[in-house]
């Protein structure tokens, strides 16, 4: 059993070697680290010179089919608190996130007292004091992370994706050890 697990590792460090020699491991706890062959049959998705928007656009697309989101996020994008609130108030997602103070500070307030008087929105908050080196989302049928590079720099341009059965419990995995050091949210 435990020869599996050591192939499986190193496939999947093999696979994408130059994207985990590159990256800051330190978001992920080191018994993750050691189930890192659950993530063997994932896909890096990278942006391109003619398609600078691959791994955002990639990302958007696979949250729209989801009803069950989990992530954890210490890196802002723009246009995110609006496509969540679409999909927690319209769409009826079921969504939990971590997010830092930094990133939390940035949300448009308004935004965040509509979700939460909708009496019908299925939304929990927290927030995480320590700085999270990854942004990731699992949903029920994907798993979709992105990390720092060791220079302390988020790497916009990749996004490791799977839709495999052991990745997206490696993933939930992952957000419940994030979430057993955050703090709710209440607004």
């Amino acid at each position: 059993m435990k020869l599996s697990d050591f192939i499986d590792a190193i496939k999947a460090l093999k696979k994408h070697e130059v994207f985990w020699l590159t990256h800051d491991l330190s978001g992920i706890p080191p018994h993750l680290l050691e189930k890192i062959g659950w993530l063997k049959d994932s896909t890096l998705f990278e942006d391109t010179a003619t398609d600078i928007f691959k791994v955002h656009t990639n990302f958007i697309n696979l949250l729209a089919s989801a009803k069950k989101i989990r992530g954890v996020s210490s890196i802002f994008v723009p246009e995110y608190p609006a496509l969540f609130e679409e999909l927690i108030l319209k769409e009826k997602v079921d969504v939990e996130l971590i997010l830092t103070k930094e990133v939390l500070e940035k949300i448009d307030k308004e935004i965040l007292k509509e979700i939460f008087t909708d009496k019908s929105s299925n939304f929990k908050l927290y927030i995480t004091e320590k700085d999270a080196k990854a942004a990731f989302t699992v949903t029920e049928y994907f798993l979709s992370l992105g990390l720092f590079h060791v220079d302390g720099t988020y790497d916009y341009n990749r996004d490791f994706v799977s839709y495999d059965k052991k990745a997206i419990e490696w993933g939930k995995e992952l957000f419940e050890w994030y979430c057993k050091r955050a703090e709710m949210v209440l607004i």
